[in-house]
């Protein structure tokens, strides 16, 4: 049996993702040396055979949650099982090119500021950069992008920011949730995920805490991550139901527990009279329609949690 410390943790959150969390278990074992990891996979509820194979796995420790949690409530539970001094959050659909955790690892231990959230440039299957950090989402901005976007992308005007790669690191508002390493001291002080999300935000939100606090949140150059955009749980639904509405009841939470009580008031009055590119859709269904515009009006109820000290 292995003894020693465990440096890093890795929490991968499953949901009927079976066929590419076994390629992504398998890179961090090629991959990964010099360090003294731990796997553990949280499952939530999967279909797809998931438990009956990971169960006789012995290069992972299994939690099994019984039902689909959402992420951030996921990964809160395989926490109280780390033991790393750092937590590796890690997306089932992602692949290790290389020693990526002992690159976070390395870095980590050797920044001399106050750390937050560390990740790197991610890359789809044909090493082109993807998303992999961002700004802080804001009201303002939500509501330019839906009236402006539109119209310039409808005179082929749009250009989306290029994505920056650094020359060693660089500090952002946040890291996606696909790969983020953090240290377990700054998770026991700051708090873990808000239990009020689902999918989606919930990582802005914490690192949202964490800038707020004086922790730099950063991007660093060499580890090589694939992202496997799309390849998350799929439970039935349509894509639309799946993605934009849950994003849209994630947004409303962010906003929520971000900006002032009068902002927040006004943005729900006046953002549902902007999803004209939604309501004017021919190939969404009413009953897709019909379902966001009760999300859109859906009350927010958020309750305090031990997570979010």
């Amino acid at each position: 049996m292995n003894m020693k410390k465990i440096e890093v943790s890795v929490i991968i959150v499953n949901y009927n993702t079976l066929h590419v969390l076994e390629p992504c278990i398998d890179s961090i074992v090629a991959h990964t040396h010099d360090v003294n990891y731990e796997i553990i996979v949280v499952d939530n509820g999967s279909n797809d055979g998931s438990i009956e194979v990971l169960k006789d796995d012995e290069r992972l420790t299994l939690i099994v949650a019984g039902k689909n949690l959402g992420f951030g409530k996921a990964n809160n539970i395989g926490l109280e099982q780390a033991q790393g001094e750092y937590i590796f959050f890690l997306n089932a659909d992602t692949l290790l090119k290389d020693n990526a955790i002992k690159m976070f690892y390395d870095f980590a231990t050797r920044f001399q500021g106050r750390l937050g959230a560390l990740g790197c440039i991610l890359e789809d299957q044909n090493g082109c950069p993807i998303h992999s950090y961002g700004k802080f989402p804001k009201m303002s901005d939500d509501i330019k992008k839906l009236l402006w976007i539109p119209a310039l992308k409808a005179l082929h005007l749009y250009k989306p920011s290029p994505i920056r790669w650094p020359n060693d690191w660089m500090k952002v508002d946040y890291v996606t949730g696909a790969d983020l390493f953090m240290s377990r001291k700054l998770l026991n002080d700051c708090g873990t995920f808000h239990p009020a999300f689902f999918m989606y935000y919930e990582e802005t939100e914490l690192e949202h805490r964490l800038e707020a606090k004086g922790y730099q949140n950063i991007v660093v150059r060499g580890p090589h991550i694939i992202h496997l955009e799309g390849e998350g749980g799929k439970d039935g639904r349509s894509k639309f139901i799946r993605d934009t509405v849950r994003q849209q009841e994630s947004e409303y939470i962010y906003f929520k527990l971000t900006e002032p009580r009068w902002k927040y008031l006004l943005y729900r009055i006046v953002h549902p009279l902007l999803r004209q590119t939604v309501w004017l859709n021919p190939h969404i269904t009413f009953a897709d329609k019909l379902m966001l515009f009760k999300k859109l009006f859906i009350r927010i109820n958020i309750q305090d949690d031990e997570h979010t000290r």
